[in-house]
Formats: C-alpha cells, structure tokens, sequence
C-alpha cells in the first residue's frame, strides 16, 4: 500500500503467457458482458481508443521483445470521467497513464516475438480500492482463469501457450537477456 497526498493506492497484478488465440478467447469472455473503452498509453500526441482491444493490429504480437510491448488503460464506457482527450487526467507531461485516473486497469499485453518467444500478459491496477478499478481488475482476472491451462511459478498458462511451449521461449524480461532470465 502506498500513500499518496490523501489518497490511498493499493496494488494488485497478475500475469499469464498466452498466445494471441488464448488472448482473443479471454478478452472476448471480458468484453462479452462489459462495455469497455481501452485507451493506448504514453504521450498524448494523438488519442488511441478502442472498443474491442482483439481488434488492435499488433494484439498478441510483442514487437520489442521485452516486457514492455502494449500498454492500454481500461475502464468501463459511460461510467467514468474519462471519455476523451480532453477529460483525461494527464500529468503535465501530456502522459496518460493510470495514476491519475483512479476508475481504470492496466493491461500490458505480450505476445509472440519474432515467432521465436512469448511473453507475459499484465494485468495491474494501482486503484484496488476503488470500486470500479477493483470491477474491472475482478472481471478480467476470472474471464483469464476460466480459460487458463494451468498455473506455473506464479504465471497463469493458456492452453495455447502450454501446447506450444516446446517452440517458444516463454521471456519474462527481454529476447536478448540469457536464458537463465526467462
């Protein structure tokens, strides 16, 4: 738990390998009975929102290879202040991110490196105590453990990435780290 100024920020995160086909499955599962807005994070040069993030052209793809690939903030349409550019909560760099924006998660979506690694899913909210940030953060986490293989050293498992991982290297930091890292 971390406070900050008269807020209270609780952590809660989980992590899952999943290929992009056990993606689609999940966030397809989350989506089916949520309206959800997903919004790209970083700088605020040109806004990136999504209604359905399986639509994203690089969804399930990692193109750096290493753990930060995709990062989007989530939260439900209509029930937050946070709708369009103009009303996000932005630190005075013009960055979106979710420290500011209290009724949201985080998703930093992996995927499959040069068809060569797969790496993590993130699933993260500093926000648990919020209501709807703690909603959300629930929804998804059980949409991903309906639909998980197994779980392993703390990682849930796709069926998709456990019948592949003979092929794949399943990189928890970066493609160039050694492999005593992943």
């Amino acid at each position: 738990m971390n406070i900050r100024g008269d807020h209270i920020m609780t952590a809660r995160s989980f992590t899952m390998f999943a290929t992009k086909e056990d993606l689609i499955s999940i966030f397809n599962d989350f989506q089916q009975n949520n309206e959800i807005q997903y919004f790209e994070c970083g700088r605020m040069d040109d806004l990136i929102e999504i209604s359905d993030i399986t639509k994203e052209p690089h969804f399930g793809i990692n193109l750096r290879g290493n753990h930060i690939n995709n990062q989007w903030l989530v939260c439900l349409s209509g029930t937050t202040p946070i709708k369009r550019k103009n009303q996000f909560c932005l630190d005075n760099t013009f960055f979106l991110d979710q420290e500011l924006n209290k009724e949201t998660i985080i998703i930093n979506i992996g995927g499959i490196y040069e068809n060569q690694a797969l790496f993590p899913t993130k699933i993260s909210t500093i926000w648990y105590e919020n209501e709807t940030s703690k909603h959300l953060y629930t929804k998804l986490k059980k949409s991903c453990k309906k639909l998980m293989h197994c779980t392993q050293n703390g990682y849930l498992i796709g069926e998709g990435a456990y019948s592949k991982s003979e092929y794949y290297s399943f990189c928890t930091n970066s493609f160039e780290s050694p492999s005593s890292y992943y």
